[in-house]
Formats: C-alpha cells, sequence, structure tokens
C-alpha cells in the first residue's frame, strides 16, 4: 500500500495503523533519508539516485518474498518539475513491485492547509527529521498538485476522520479490491 500526499497530512500515523491492523510491514520513507542525510547534500543527484535505488530494492526483495508493506510518500515534491518526478518515482515503485509478483494500491491522504500548517508543530514530525517549517510547507503547497495520481485511488482527508478509521476504511477497501494470489507495496 503506498499512501501518499502533502507533509503532515498524517500518512504516518495512519500507516502505523494501518500496518497494525493489516500485518503489513511499514516502510517509512523518512527513515530512508535520514540514512542517507549524513552522507550526501539532501537533495542532491547522488542522494536522489541513492535513495530511490534504496526504497526501490525494498520493494522488489518484499514482493518477491512474500512481505505486504504499507510505504508512506510526501507527494510535494519541490521544483518546478515535482509533480513529474513524483509520478515516475510512483510509476517506477508499481513496476519494481509488479516485476517481482506483487502489486501496489495507492491511497491519497490529504488536509486541508490550515490543519497541514497546525501539524507542523507535533512533536513526532521534529522527532524524525521532518518538515516543521510553515513558510517552507506553504512554497510547497503552491507548486503541489493535489490531484489523485490515478482515477481508482482511494482518497482520505485526515481532517474528516481519525486515523484509526482512516486506516479500517483503507484496510477495508483494499481487502475488497485486493487479489489474494500477490503481495502489495
Amino acid at each position: 500500500m503506498y499512501l501518499y500526499g502533502p507533509p503532515a497530512a498524517g500518512k504516518l500515523t495512519v500507516a502505523t495503523r494501518l500496518a497494525d491492523r493489516t500485518g503489513a510491514r511499514l516502510f517509512h520513507n523518512h527513515l530512508t533519508v535520514n540514512a542517507l542525510r549524513p552522507i550526501f547534500p539532501f537533495g542532491s543527484s547522488p542522494f536522489t539516485a541513492v535513495l530511490h535505488r534504496l526504497r526501490l530494492d525494498v520493494f522488489a526483495t518484499a514482493a518477491r518474498t512474500g512481505l505486504d508493506l504499507v510505504f508512506t510518500n510526501n507527494a510535494a515534491w519541490s521544483g518546478p518539475d515535482g509533480r513529474r518526478r513524483f509520478e515516475t518515482f510512483a510509476a517506477a515503485v508499481e513496476d519494481t513491485v509488479a516485476d517481482n509478483g506483487g502489486t501496489t494500491k495507492f491511497v491519497q491522504i490529504t488536509a486541508p492547509t490550515a490543519v497541514l500548517e497546525r501539524r507542523l508543530a507535533n512533536d513526532s514530525r521534529r522527532a524524525h527529521g521532518k518538515l516543521v517549517d510553515a513558510q517552507r510547507l506553504r512554497d510547497l503547497l503552491v507548486t503541489y498538485d493535489p490531484t489523485p495520481l490515478h482515477p481508482d485511488d482511494l482518497v482520505v482527508d485526515t481532517a474528516a476522520v481519525t486515523a484509526d478509521e482512516a486506516a479500517r476504511r483503507i484496510a477495508t477497501a483494499l481487502t475488497l479490491r485486493r487479489d489474494h494470489s500477490t503481495h502489495e507495496a
């Protein structure tokens, strides 16, 4: 399961509850960022190349070994071509998982800007080295395309439901669509 959306939408909170509910393994994307930050400048070409290879290798290995994953990913990538780069990475994940015998289900996690800004102050964001600056969030959201990646992606507004309810809805929706012969990312 690939949970995506803007910073502070609640992706990790929902993903944690979803992993607990489904038994899938949580793949918290920011931990891979934190592992590489001391080595390569954040956002540099070497950083991005290693980050993407690392993540894709985890997806491939999980699919081959029968592990279901819940992955979280910020969909508000910086730069003028942020949406295209985000779409390209999401497509690479989907292809990698499929090439290794699995399927990828996409879920967009969203919330209004005012809610995102309030959540920036959460201690968990600071603890994980996540975005906590309201102006940087606003700058990212200027170019952010909130359109779901695919027309059939489940969309969950975390301002309208609790994290537990969001996880329940996602688990129910994905169970209804799931092909039991494959493993999900």
